[in-house]
């Protein structure tokens, strides 16, 4: 048996005792009295109910915190402690998409698989994508984990089986549509005009870009180095990887900043005209509608492209690098991806690389050149 504080300074009991038939059962619960004595005295009464076979009755049931109990606790206390301000709104926006409405009544224990999968069927049937489910269920996963782990939940949690996503496909414009995308925003007003190629020809994304300051940029030594990033608050954290980088500039771009610079209002290099922090919704619009364009979607129209986005234009970059004939590895180090994963999207874009891959075969069996493995060639 063992006796231990949990981390919400509640005492709780881990018994293990061998019941008649021979099986093994297992019962972690929390002391209704919070001090080491009520656990003590709670351990007694478990083990003689297990005894005489009455336990597991309604009262203890009633111990349990529903999901929607438990999940405002995980935020106020797991989430906001081990997660930046905007992940944190962003789980409270994903349980009140639906997650709260289906499982919140229900206490952590009574939480089966077949919930689950009723919960995503009813997703589904509404209408959401696999990858929205997905992140539904990774919350919910975490939830009832955080739960066992501080003694809320006495029973092993449901398996949770994600949903298939299928690959997202993205969109870059080729190196004609780059140029004639840089040539519309060179009449573009102050600071898009600097903004639009900056972030065509570095992959920063849109957080990084507003959070950019001119002490992070070394035009001499042509690179900058990416610290941090500004979330929809205009607060600033770590980059999303959790890194810095550094992002070498070619010259066109080192050009395009040193121009900016003499144009220079304040510490951000992309700033309001006060020299305040640009804001997400300055750059694109809360709106989704294709009648709110944002600042780049103007240019790209007057450049006579399709609809353009700030994170098309991180996909520009990593697709004309590797076109180019950059290594992935090194494409990875400049996109700041957390893993090769992230990058292995942009492969297929190496005609170098597939080249090499098809000469490889000249060479598969040893033979020399000509000779094919001892085949006699035709005639």
């Amino acid at each position: 048996m063992t006796i231990r504080k949990t981390q919400r300074g509640r005492w709780m009991i881990d018994v293990k005792i061998r019941m008649p038939d021979g099986s093994l059962t297992r019962i972690r619960k929390v002391s209704p009295v919070p001090t080491k004595r009520g656990a003590e005295q709670l351990e007694r009464e478990v083990r003689g109910a297990l005894a005489a076979g009455t336990y597991g009755s309604k009262e203890d049931e009633e111990e349990v915190p529903t999901f929607k109990e438990f999940a405002g606790y995980f935020i106020e206390t797991y989430a906001t402690t081990n997660n930046r301000p905007s992940t944190v709104r962003e789980k409270r926006r994903t349980l009140g998409r639906g997650l709260l409405e289906h499982l919140g009544r229900l206490r952590l224990h009574q939480i089966t698989a077949r919930h689950v999968e009723t919960f995503k069927a009813r997703r589904k049937k509404d209408g959401v994508g696999p990858k929205t489910i997905n992140e539904e269920l990774a919350i919910l996963s975490k939830i009832l984990g955080y739960a066992g782990e501080i003694g809320e939940l006495t029973k092993a949690p449901p398996k949770i089986r994600r949903l298939k996503v299928p690959k997202p496909a993205f969109d870059f414009l080729d190196f004609k549509e780059g140029k004639r995308l840089i040539k519309a925003a060179r009449r573009a007003p102050e600071p898009w005009c600097a903004m639009i190629p900056t972030a065509m020809w570095t992959g920063l994304r849109l957080g990084e870009l507003r959070a950019l300051r001119w002490e992070d940029v070394d035009l001499v030594a042509a690179r900058l180095h990416v610290r941090q990033a500004a979330d929809d608050e205009n607060e600033l954290h770590p980059p999303k990887s959790g890194q810095p980088r550094i992002v070498d500039l070619p010259k066109k771009a080192v050009a395009v900043l040193r121009d900016q610079q003499q144009h220079q209002r304040g510490d951000y290099v992309f700033s309001r005209e006060d020299g305040s922090m640009l804001t997400r919704w300055d750059c694109e619009p809360k709106s989704k509608d294709a009648k709110h364009d944002s600042p780049i979607t103007t240019v790209s129209r007057k450049a006579g492209l399709r609809r353009v986005g700030w994170h098309m234009l991180r996909h520009t970059y990593a697709s004309h690098l590797v076109m180019s004939g950059a290594n992935l590895l090194e494409v990875k180090e400049l996109l700041g991806h957390a893993s090769l994963e992230m990058t292995m999207r942009y492969a297929h874009l190496s005609p170098s690389a597939r080249r090499k891959a098809v000469e490889l075969l000249d060479g598969a069996d040893g033979a020399p050149e000509g000779q094919h493995g001892g085949i006699a060639e035709d005639p």
